[in-house]
């Protein structure tokens, strides 16, 4: 009788654990539903106010092109520098075995394929993510917690379209620019690091690479840096005006904002993929 009820209660028991880990799991993706459906509506509204009038349209240019210089052209040498380390490990890894096979003409192939389509775009998206995303939801949350948000609006000012439009069209411009520099510098490091350690002539190395390249490369890689853009600012704006009662919140949504902001850019890499190769 004794084991019964011993072995009842830990099933009880075990079922009570069961039922609130279910619980948790579905307000996790209850919660992260409504804050993706949130998103969507916040870059619906940025879209709308972008074109919904002319009025401050000077103020929302000069916001842009500071946005785009702090994102695209401060840090641009530390761009510069990881891509020429990506060229040169697609070259040292690659080039030697190629070489040995006689497929130098493959190399081309192999930098449109790893840079142009596909790590291009995510390195630069990372590289904006990390220097503009994160500042930009510490920036509105601090503005939304020490209330000049709610300044702008007893003023009459949509703070969506004076704050959120030119960081979104900042942020996707930037991305844009930084892919192409990322891009020429990597396949200009794979060049260099191809003479260096591997023997490769330097003429079959660009008549690879012009041969290997096509229009519809350089298509699916500026999709995807814009809407990496879009969806990085757009998390980023949402996640720093979601802050309004202290500054410890800065914190905590700034975080969440990256993870956000990483889990989309996987989802939206993974179909624009999948839509190229279907």
């Amino acid at each position: 009788m004794k084991a019964g009820n011993l072995i009842s209660r830990q099933i009880r028991v075990l079922g009570l654990l069961l039922g609130q880990a279910v619980t948790k799991i579905a307000e996790a993706i209850s919660s992260y539903a409504a804050n993706l459906l949130d998103i969507c509506a916040l870059f619906y509204r940025l879209l709308l106010t972008t074109f919904a009038s002319a009025v401050g349209l000077r103020l929302i240019l000069r916001e842009t092109a500071q946005q785009v210089y702090f994102t695209a052209i401060q840090g641009a040498h530390v761009l510069v520098f990881s891509a020429l380390m990506l060229g040169l490990l697609v070259i040292v890894h690659a080039t030697q075995q190629l070489v040995k096979v006689q497929g130098e003409e493959f190399v081309g192939w192999l930098l449109v394929t790893i840079v142009v389509r596909e790590v291009g775009p995510v390195w630069a998206a990372f590289f904006v993510l990390l220097r503009s995303g994160s500042a930009i939801t510490a920036e509105l949350g601090t503005l939304s917690v020490t209330r000049e948000v709610e300044a702008l609006k007893m003023m009459g000012i949509d703070p969506y379209r004076y704050l959120g439009v030119p960081r979104l069209w900042a942020l996707t411009i930037s991305l844009m620019a930084l892919y192409v520099l990322c891009t020429f510098s990597a396949v200009l490091g794979g060049f260099l690091f191809a003479q260096m350690f591997a023997d490769v002539f330097w003429g079959k190395f660009w008549l690879s690479f012009i041969h290997a390249l096509q229009w519809l490369d350089l298509a699916v890689g500026f999709a995807k840096c814009t809407a990496f853009g879009m969806v990085i600012a757009s998390v980023s704006i949402y996640f720093g005006l979601k802050a309004e009662k202290d500054l410890g919140e800065i914190a905590l949504y700034t975080s969440k904002g990256a993870l956000t902001s990483l889990v989309l850019l996987a989802v939206v890499d993974i179909i624009l993929t999948m839509a190229y190769y279907l």
